[in-house]
């Protein structure tokens, strides 16, 4: 009996010894599909702690980028908005360049209920680098119209319109007259 014990106890930790091998085997870029993979099913709370090990593992700025980005968009999800902001933050600190994380910013402040302006300031830089996001411009007016801009504002939701973003065009009736 008590060999059966040892033997047990042993199998175990070698099990344990695997299992935590395999942990620190995986790479940042590993952890970071996987997190991807997690999000696509909406399982945001795995996909989270999935891009933390990324994050974790520090990876060169690429993989570390998406891997905030990522992680802000499932605490996004989960309601978690003040996580996102700090997420998007690191992620706008470590590449600059992708519009959808200036988007994602500035959705994230308007529901943290910042000062439109500092939406805008988001939905400019989004639409700086990327001048036909549509959704940029529809987000971009409807922070104006809240600003007490409502000719520029009419302008970025007709834009909107204008690039195929069927959802402004009721706005621009109610807000604007004809679209």
């Amino acid at each position: 009996m008590k060999y059966k014990t040892k033997l047990t106890i042993l199998i175990s930790s070698i099990f344990f010894f695997v299992q935590t091998v395999n942990l620190y085997c995986q790479t940042a870029e590993e952890f970071a599909m996987m997190a991807s993979e997690k999000m696509e099913e909406a399982d945001y709370e795995e996909a989270i702690e999935d891009f933390s090990n990324a994050i974790r593992l520090q990876p060169d700025y690429d993989i570390l980028y998406r891997a905030y980005f990522g992680r802000a968009f499932c605490k996004f999800q989960l309601g978690d908005y003040e996580g996102a902001k700090n997420d998007l933050d690191r992620s706008i600190r470590e590449f600059a360049n992708d519009p959808e994380v200036f988007f994602w910013r500035a959705y994230t402040k308007y529901k943290l209920r910042y000062p439109a302006s500092s939406e805008i300031a988001d939905y400019n830089r989004a639409i700086l680098l990327n001048p036909n996001y549509a959704e940029a411009y529809f987000n971009r007016g409807q922070a104006k119209i809240k600003n007490r801009q409502l000719r520029a504002a009419c302008t970025d939701l007709r834009k909107a319109y204008e690039l195929g973003y069927e959802e402004a065009k009721p706005h621009i009736r109610i807000h604007c007259g004809k679209p």
